[in-house]
């Protein structure tokens, strides 16, 4: 009875046993509460309908593996998505099918890079540029081609193609060919510079901008003395003039080389019949009044006037002052007329009191002419002279300034005012 008592309960046991793992071990691991719908809806869709694709197919070990806290996790980390069915029909990103190529810039023995793009390739132009590094122009865009003429710094180009690193221009002359895009810039290069210049034109209008259309600062005439401050592009230049005006020039009208200084001639004098006893008393008293002279007696020389000693005057502005001096290494008031007067053959005597005296012809204010002399009055002598330039303005070497600069006529007592040339 025991053994049979035993077997019962024995046979039961095995039998509730049983019964309580069936359902564990045949229904899906994903019906269990930890396990989310839309697997559990798209395992037994999967069921039904079977899969579509079998590479798509979710095996167990895919999905139904849980980790010590009875929490789902992946199979394996490298596998990222591919598990989720949330996520299969998203685009792929794996672009394992197309050409890949890798670009490398090379670079030539001067370490200038090497253009990528053929030339009919470059991007076509047509703008304005300068350029900013002394170059030659190339017949091919490398450094090795043959070169088509050389590019001065300032030059301006037409650029007609953009590369990658070159650029395509086209001369002033119409020479086309390649350069290096970093050698050009949009606006004009500007360098400063100190040195003098002189006018080598008849007149000359400096202007307020590097434009030959834009407005007038003023007017500079032949041989005035112009000081550069800056080169603008390759055709200008910023200046400042002898009266401290400044403004532009173009390159081609002024000249780094100084007005020439011709030998001095005599001068003419016209002859004098001697005047007799009976009109000592009239003279002596026709000296004490203004007395002018016969301008027609005065020399004449071809293509030389009384502008052309302004001219030569202004080629002296800034000259220093130097008592008794007579040249550009330094002047005083005589010398300037005597070295303005020699440049075009006239002798002048070196002293204020002897040019009064002794030079050309006595005129009235009202008839005064630039290139005339203005000399000064103190007490029976004559202090100091001056060019006449027009405007009531003269050119003087000042010992107070330290220079040759501009005056105004009034500036002393005037004694008088002499012509020396017709």
């Amino acid at each position: 009875m025991v053994f049979r008592h035993n077997r019962r309960q024995h046979i039961l046991a095995i039998a509730v046993a049983f019964f309580a793992a069936v359902p564990t071990l045949c229904l899906p691991i994903g019906v269990r509460a930890t396990a989310s719908p839309s697997l559990t809806v798209s395992k037994a869709y999967a069921n039904v309908f079977g899969d579509e694709d079998d590479d798509d197919e979710l095996t167990l070990e895919d999905w139904a593996l849980v980790d010590s806290d009875d929490q789902m996790q992946d199979a394996d980390d490298s596998a990222g998505d591919a598990g989720d069915p949330d996520k299969k029909n998203e685009p792929s990103t794996d672009f394992e099918d197309i050409p890949k190529y890798f670009i490398y810039q090379s670079y030539d023995r001067s370490n200038n890079p090497d253009e990528l793009l053929a030339p009919e390739c470059f991007s076509p132009d047509n703008t304005q540029f300068y350029v900013n590094h002394a170059v030659n122009l190339k017949a091919e865009p490398k450094t090795g081609s043959k070169s088509i003429t050389s590019i001065h710094k300032g030059q301006p180009v037409i650029r007609t193609g953009l590369g990658d690193t070159w650029s395509k221009v086209r001369t002033e002359s119409g020479k086309e060919g390649f350069i290096l895009t970093k050698y050009i810039q949009e606006t004009m290069v500007k360098v400063s510079a100190k040195f003098i210049v002189w006018v080598d034109t008849g007149s000359l209008a400096v202007k307020k901008e590097p434009d030959s259309s834009g407005s007038k600062v003023t007017t500079v005439y032949k041989h005035a003395r112009l000081y550069v401050t800056q080169i603008v592009g390759d055709k200008w230049y910023k200046v400042s003039t002898g009266s401290g005006k400044i403004g532009y020039v173009p390159k081609s009208y002024v000249t780094r080389k100084a007005p020439p200084t011709p030998t001095p001639t005599p001068t003419p004098r016209p002859t004098r019949k001697p005047a007799n006893k009976s009109n000592n008393n009239s003279s002596s008293k026709k000296s004490t009044t203004k007395h002018y002279g016969n301008v027609k007696k005065l020399p004449k020389i071809t293509g030389k006037n009384g502008s052309s000693i302004v001219a030569i005057a202004q080629s002296m502005l800034g000259v220093r002052y130097k008592y008794a001096g007579a040249s550009r290494k330094g002047i005083d008031c005589s010398g300037l007329v005597m070295y303005c007067y020699a440049q075009i053959g006239i002798r002048v005597p070196h002293g204020a009191t002897q040019i009064w005296k002794r030079s050309g012809v006595t005129v009235p204010r009202s008839s005064l002419q630039p290139g005339d002399v203005v000399c000064y009055s103190k007490g029976s002598i004559c202090p100091h002279v001056a060019i006449y330039v027009g405007g009531n303005q003269v050119i003087h070497a000042s010992d107070t300034k330290g220079k040759v600069c501009y005056g105004n006529i009034d500036m002393m007592k005037i004694k008088g005012y002499k012509r020396l040339i017709r």
